[in-house]
Parts: C-alpha cells; structure tokens; sequence
C-alpha cells in the first residue's frame, strides 16, 4: 500500500542558508525544525528532503561534501529524535553558471520540475495525491503543485517562472506551523475554508491560508505533467526517427542517380546491360519515397 509523505525542502526551510553549505559544521537547524519532523514520524508520515543543489554544478561543493552535510543533518536531527527518510537532490544547472562539464544539464530533477518527486514517489511507494510539498520557495511550490501534492509555503520566497503557478494550498512562518497545517489535515481531499476561518491566533500569528485548490486541480495538473513527458519522448522519437530516414533517403538518391546516368551512358553506347542500370536506379528512387514518406510520419 502506498505511503503518505511529506516532502521538505532543505535551505531555509530545516536549515538555514548562508550559501553553498560545504563544511559540516555551518550546518544549522532553524528552530522548532527538528520537533517539527518528529511530529511528522510520529504521526507516520514518510520524510522525503527534496533539494536543488546547483552549487555542484557550479563547482562550489563537491558531492562528497554534499554527503557529509547531510549526514551531519541527520545526525543533528536524531540526537532530537527526528528522522529524515530519504534525500534526493538535483546537482544539475543549465548554462554558463555551470563550470562542471558533467553536471551542466538541463534536468527533469530540479525544481520547480516536479522529477525528485516524481522519483522518490515511485522508489518507495509513495501517495502523491495522499502527500505534501513544504517549502520556502515558489520553486517548492510549483514542483509540489506539478507532483499532485497539496503544499505549504514557509516565509515568502514566491519566486518562480509562472507567477499564476504559485499559489500554494496554505502559508506559514515556520516548518513547526506548516506541519501543525499538515497534521490537522490527514484527509487527501483539500480542504476548503472560509476566508479566516482556520488563521492563527494573534497570540502566534503564525499561519495563513490561501485559498485550497480544488481535488480535481491536484489530478489534473498530475495526469498533465505525465501527458507532457510522454508527449515530450515522442517529439524526441519522432525527430531521431526522420534525422536516420533522412540520411538513408540522401545515400539512396545519391546511388540511384548514379545508377541513372551510368545507366544512360551505357544506352547511349548500346550495352545490353543498360536496362539494369536503369532498372536500379528506378528501384533506389521508390526507396527514397518511402524512406522520406517513413520521415515525414
């Protein structure tokens, strides 16, 4: 049976962030982060750490670093009885700002692209549907929206490439008040409140609500996030398929107009064997129709 989760983002969301975490020791929790996560496993919930970590790309911390930064936030985390299930992150950057050859890449992993997600549901048995996205970022957001999850905003990062897509579920100053939000929602189903019906106290003015996007909202930005990847693979199939039939059509043509004019100069000098000639070279253009017909398919 699949799993509920919760999936967190890292940087000023956990810990905080001065930039490009290398050494284990700049590692600090934001407070009420670790009871937070403990609220989280204790309630059953599956704790997923969903992290951009384009500082590898950019050849500011290497993934051994990386590793000991993590295994010195868990360490942290359990000497609070917390627990962290999972971390994936996405080292990858497009562009100039990424000096490591092998890491510059556009990828299907970073955020606000919904790939970590997406991976870490189908490696252990996840719920989307059943799950949430937290984070400070609009990125966290939108990678949240595009998965199915419903989703809370800590602070008020809102940065993202579509403006309209950053519109999470609730907002809340803090990890500690996100999780409260989430543990008092175990149904799958948003639920929809009346304008300050569940604010904060002004004692902790801690949460606010959006308004809840509706359950259809969820599977359908679910079900169009598959649609687009699979359409995405047949654009690309289709492309490598006309890019060989092309080049197999060009060798063909060459051949066949070879065939042609040998054909004709042996005509001319009244060799028997020009019809073959001719003959080949009608065959090797009906090649080339079909090969450009396959193409253009």
């Amino acid at each position: 049976m699949a799993q509920r989760a919760v999936f967190l983002d890292r940087d000023n969301t956990i810990i905080a962030d001065p930039g490009y975490i290398n050494d284990p020791d700049a590692v600090q929790l934001l407070p009420g982060a670790a009871g937070a996560i403990r609220k989280l496993n204790d309630a059953g919930y599956t704790v997923v750490v969903v992290t951009n970590q384009s500082g590898i790309a950019r050849g500011k911390i290497t993934e051994q670093q990386l590793a000991s930064v993590h295994e010195r936030l868990r360490d942290m985390l359990s000497e609070q009885g917390a627990r962290l299930d999972a971390i994936y992150h996405c080292p990858y950057l497009a562009g100039v700002d990424a000096t490591v050859p092998r890491f510059r890449k556009d990828s299907e992993l970073r955020k606000p692209k919904p790939g970590m997600l997406l991976r870490a549901a189908k490696e252990m048995e996840l719920s989307l549907p059943a799950s949430w996205m937290i984070g400070d970022s609009g990125h966290d957001v939108v990678a949240g929206r595009r998965a199915g999850c419903r989703t809370v905003q800590v602070g008020a990062n809102g940065t993202a490439t579509k403006a309209d897509e950053v519109q999470p579920d609730f907002r809340a100053n803090s990890l500690a008040d996100a999780v409260e939000i989430v543990l008092r929602r175990p149904n799958p189903e948003p639920v929809a409140t009346a304008p300050g019906a569940d604010e904060a106290t002004p004692e902790s003015g801690s949460v606010t609500e959006s308004p809840a996007q509706a359950a259809s909202d969820d599977v359908g930005g679910t079900l169009g996030e598959i649609r687009d990847l699979l359409r995405k693979f047949e654009r690309q199939k289709r492309q490598d398929d006309f890019s060989v039939a092309r080049l197999v059509a060009t060798l063909a043509q060459m051949l066949a107009v070879a065939a042609g004019c040998w054909g004709v100069v042996l005509l001319t000098g009244g060799n028997a064997s020009a019809s073959g000639w001719l003959l080949v070279a009608v065959l090797l253009q009906l090649f080339v129709l079909s090969a450009m017909a396959f193409g253009r398919r």
